[in-house]
């Protein structure tokens, strides 16, 4: 059961004068999309049900997977103490990872959400943790925590995942650009969204281009228009199996690739979905952050040389003459420019200051 009153477990900022309120901490909904992973599902919707926050819900979807993976998700929710939290989407025809991201969002109702891929495993202060820092630290649109890895048979083999660029405290990615790649964040399981930057993230094409990694795509879309933080503990664990979607390499050591990248969906391929993105959702964006807000948005993701083709592609949106938002692009990629030399000289100085004292 859902409690009535989850401020007896959990309060975020310590604030007695909750108690005895109507006012409740949110909902968070958790979606697992799986694929064959028969072997691990049962640990993973486990790790869920043990949760340290008890108000949650979870859909687990399965993309039309041809071992025994339904057998046993059901018979994990019938182990599971709140197994009516619990409930299951089977696909007639198998879609890859963000038909199924986007078929557990239908049925999500919280207004966070986590994604948890089959194969991993959350350890029982996830959700909380995460909770606490989108409620009680800055407001962004996206969290990510460090994962233990372990591999096919439960061992731990890593203490750390080094994709989450934390640098050892609270970390908070904003204001990025999306003309040349990066990756800040450990992986989707990792992960914490608000419903609603999810909802503006989601494509509604060229989804077969994002059979796998999908949270390439979604994390670099919600960070653009929300920001996000990087969490420096470790919340959950990313499982190496070696029949992983994507990250098939074994750990040798170092901060390398978990996967092949020829098997990966390439930067550039991303970066123009999230423009077109960007486009299809004028309406909202423009509600949201207003038409200059929706220009910061477009020229953080878009190049120069992009503006003829988009301008005639959505003449409706980019409705001045073309001279107009070349201006604007050369100013902003100055100012850009300017402000981030000016932070790193600042940055200089503070870390020559503390070495001084």
């Amino acid at each position: 059961m859902l409690t009535n009153n989850p401020h007896e477990k959990f309060k975020p900022f310590e604030d007695d004068r909750l108690d005895g309120t109507p006012l409740r901490m949110p909902l968070v909904s958790v979606i697992v999309t799986s694929y064959n992973y028969a072997r691990y599902i049962g640990q993973c919707i486990q790790s869920i049900d043990q949760q340290t926050y008890e108000n949650f819900h979870c859909v687990v979807v399965d993309d039309c997977s041809t071992d025994d993976s339904i057998s046993v998700i059901k018979k994990a929710f019938a182990e599971c103490k709140g197994a009516e939290k619990f409930s299951l989407v089977s696909t007639k025809t198998n879609g890859g990872q963000m038909v199924a991201m986007k078929r557990g969002l239908a049925q999500a109702t919280g207004a966070f959400v986590v994604m948890v891929d089959s194969d991993d495993y959350l350890l029982n202060d996830f959700i909380e943790t995460h909770l606490k820092a989108h409620l009680g630290r800055l407001t962004v649109a996206v969290t990510s925590s460090i994962q233990y890895q372990i591999n096919g048979n439960g061992e731990i083999i890593g203490g750390n995942h080094h994709d989450n660029q934390n640098n050892g405290t609270f970390r908070h990615i904003y204001h990025t650009q999306l003309h040349n790649p990066f990756w800040l964040w450990a992986t989707c399981s990792s992960m914490m969204f608000r419903r609603l930057a999810l909802e503006l993230a989601m494509p509604d094409k060229h989804l077969d281009g994002l059979r796998i990694c999908a949270d390439n795509y979604l994390v670099h879309f919600c960070n653009l228009i929300g920001g996000s933080l990087l969490i420096p503990s470790i919340h959950g664990c990313y499982r190496r199996h070696g029949q992983n979607g994507f990250g098939k390499n074994a750990i040798i050591g170092g901060h390398l690739s978990v996967g092949d990248m020829s098997e990966h969906p390439d930067h550039e391929t991303v970066r123009k979905m999230v423009v077109e993105r960007l486009f299809d959702i004028h309406p909202q964006l423009k509600r949201l952050v207003g038409e200059g807000g929706f220009m910061n948005l477009l020229m953080r993701t878009a190049f120069i040389r992009e503006l003829p083709s988009l301008k005639g592609r959505y003449p409706r949106i980019l409705d001045r003459e073309l001279s107009y938002y070349r201006g604007e692009f050369m100013r902003f990629r100055y100012l850009y420019k300017y402000w981030g030399l000016k932070g790193r000289i600042k940055s200089l100085l503070s870390h020559r200051e503390r070495l001084r004292v």
